[in-house]
C-alpha cells in the first residue's frame, strides 16, 4: 500500500533535504544531462554547479565516450558485469527501471582540473511529471578514508596527551622538591663559609700568610659548591619549564568575535621582519565572516607553524650552500667553471578559504574556516608525516617537537582540526599545514 501525504505542508521539500544530505546528489535528465545537484556534490566533485549544470554526466564518469577517437583516456567502467557502455546502462536501467552501482570509479575530469579521486556511485531511474530522470548518489571513498584516519589520529593524540600529562604531574612535584633542597645547600654552603672565615679571623693567627692561604682555599671550595647547585636549580627549571609546556596552560580560553587575518598579519609582521630573504604570497578571502576564537591563541598557532616553516627554508637553503660550495671545490680541482650561487628561492605562501561540507571529528559543518601555510622547505619525512603532531617528534634538526603539540591543543580546544602534507610539486618539495575551524 503506497503512503499518502494528504497536504502540501505535509510533504517535505526534497530539494532542501538533499541540500542537507552527507551524500553527493546529483538530477540528471533523459539526455544524459545535469539538471540539478546539491552543495555536497559541489564539495566532492570540487566543481561549482554553474560548471556543471546542463554538462553531461558522461563528463566525470566515462569522458572516453564523449571521445571515442582519444585512445589515451583509460576506460573507467571495467568493472562493469555486463561489458557494455556506460551510455548503454542508463539505456538498460531506463528500459528495466532497475538501478545500478558502479564501485571504485576514479573520477578525473578537466571540469576540477584533472583532479584524480575514487568514487562509489549508484543511478536510480525515475518517472517525474512523465518524464524519465536518473538519480546518481555518489559516495568518495578517499572522504571516507580521511574522515576515519582523523578520527584514529584523533583518539591517538587524545591518548598520549593523557599519558604525558599524567606523567608530567608525577614529575613536577619531585622537581619542586630537587630545587628546594638545592637552594636549602647553597645558604648552608655560605653560611658555613662566612662562619668559618670569622671563626679563623677572631682566633690567632701565628702566621698571617697561612690564614690567608686558609681563606682562599675555603671560598674557592665555597664557589665550586654553588657552582653545582647553581647547575642543580638551572636544570631543574629547564625541566619545570619543559614539564609545564606538556601540561600546557590551565587559562581558560579568551572567546572574541575577530577577523582571522589579523593575528594572521600580526604574525607575519614579526616573522619577516626575521626572515627577509623569504617571499611572502598572500591569497586572502577579504569576505570570510568573522571567527569566534581566542585571539592570542591563534597568533601563538600561527607563530609556531610560520616559523617552523620559515626555519625549515632556512635551514634548507644552508644545506643546498653547503652541497654547492662542496661542488665547487670538487669541479674547481679539475680547473673547471662553477657557479657559487644557488638556484633556489624560499617561499612562503597563506591562503584563507571557506570550506563547504566539512567533517571535523564526526561532526558535519557547512561552512568552515580554512587556513593554508604552505612552504618549500626540505619537507617531512614521510615515516614521521603521521606522527607529526606527536609531542617529542620534529623533522628539525634544532626542533623540540613540543611546538606542534602545542599547536594541537589549542586546535582541538577550538574545535577544529589541522592537517599536514609534504608532497613533490614540479620538482619541488612543498610542505602544507592546513587549519579547519569552524565559524561559532
Amino acid at each position: 500500500m503506497a503512503r499518502n501525504f494528504t497536504t502540501a505542508k505535509s510533504t517535505p521539500d526534497l530539494a532542501f533535504i538533499s541540500q542537507h544530505l552527507f551524500t553527493a546528489i546529483l538530477w540528471v535528465n533523459e539526455e544524459l544531462s545535469i539538471t540539478w545537484l546539491n552543495a555536497q556534490a559541489e564539495q566532492l566533485l570540487a566543481i561549482s554547479s554553474g560548471r556543471l549544470l546542463n554538462q553531461p554526466i558522461l563528463t566525470l564518469l566515462a569522458p572516453q565516450e564523449l571521445n571515442p577517437k582519444d585512445s589515451n583516456i583509460p576506460n573507467n567502467d571495467d568493472v562493469d558485469a555486463q561489458n557494455c557502455s556506460l551510455t548503454e546502462r542508463f539505456e538498460q536501467a531506463k528500459l528495466y527501471q532497475q538501478p545500478f552501482i558502479d564501485h571504485d570509479h576514479v573520477v578525473n575530469t578537466q571540469l576540477n582540473g584533472y583532479l584524480s579521486f575514487s568514487v562509489d556511485y549508484s543511478v536510480t531511474p525515475v518517472i517525474y511529471e512523465q518524464q524519465t530522470y536518473f538519480i546518481i548518489e555518489m559516495w568518495g571513498k578517499d572522504r571516507q578514508s580521511r574522515i576515519s584516519e582523523e578520527q584514529r589520529q584523533q583518539q591517538q593524540y587524545g591518548v598520549a596527551r593523557h599519558m604525558l600529562r599524567s606523567v608530567a604531574h608525577e614529575i613536577k612535584n619531585p622537581l619542586a622538591g630537587i630545587r628546594g633542597a638545592a637552594q636549602l645547600l647553597q645558604r648552608q654552603f655560605i653560611k658555613f663559609s662566612d662562619t668559618s672565615i670569622l671563626n679563623s679571623s677572631a682566633s690567632t693567627a701565628s702566621n698571617h700568610t697561612n690564614t690567608a692561604l686558609s681563606h682562599k682555599n675555603l671560598q674557592k671550595t665555597t664557589d665550586k659548591l654553588r657552582g653545582y647547585t647553581d647547575i642543580i636549580i638551572s636544570e631543574t627549571d629547564r625541566l619545570t619549564h619543559l614539564v609545564g609546556q606538556f601540561l600546557g596552560s590551565n587559562q581558560l580560553p579568551n572567546w572574541q568575535t575577530i577577523n582571522v587575518h589579523e593575528p594572521l598579519e600580526h604574525v607575519l609582521s614579526l616573522v619577516m621582519n626575521q626572515y627577509p630573504q623569504l617571499t611572502l604570497q598572500r591569497d586572502y578571502d577579504l569576505s570570510l565572516p568573522e571567527l569566534c576564537a581566542d585571539k592570542d591563541q591563534l597568533i601563538q598557532v600561527f607563530l609556531n607553524l610560520i616559523n617552523n616553516a620559515c626555519e625549515s627554508m632556512t635551514e634548507f637553503e644552508q644545506t643546498l650552500q653547503q652541497q654547492k660550495i662542496s661542488e665547487t671545490k670538487v669541479l674547481s680541482s679539475i680547473n673547471t667553471n662553477s657557479d657559487d650561487q644557488i638556484d633556489y628561492q624560499p617561499i612562503l605562501h597563506i591562503q584563507t578559504r571557506i570550506a563547504f561540507q566539512h567533517t571535523i571529528v564526526g561532526q558535519q559543518h557547512k561552512q568552515v574556516l580554512q587556513i593554508n601555510i604552505t612552504d618549500n622547505g626540505s619537507g617531512i619525512d614521510p615515516e614521521l608525516i603521521g606522527q607529526i603532531f606527536f609531542p617529542m617528534v620534529t623533522s628539525r634538526a634544532a626542533g623540540t617537537g613540543l611546538g606542534l603539540s602545542i599547536v594541537q591543543d589549542i586546535i582541538s580546544h577550538h574545535r577544529g582540526m589541522i592537517d599536514v602534507s609534504s608532497t613533490q610539486v614540479q620538482g619541488e618539495q612543498q610542505t602544507r599545514f592546513t587549519l579547519y575551524l569552524p565559524f561559532h
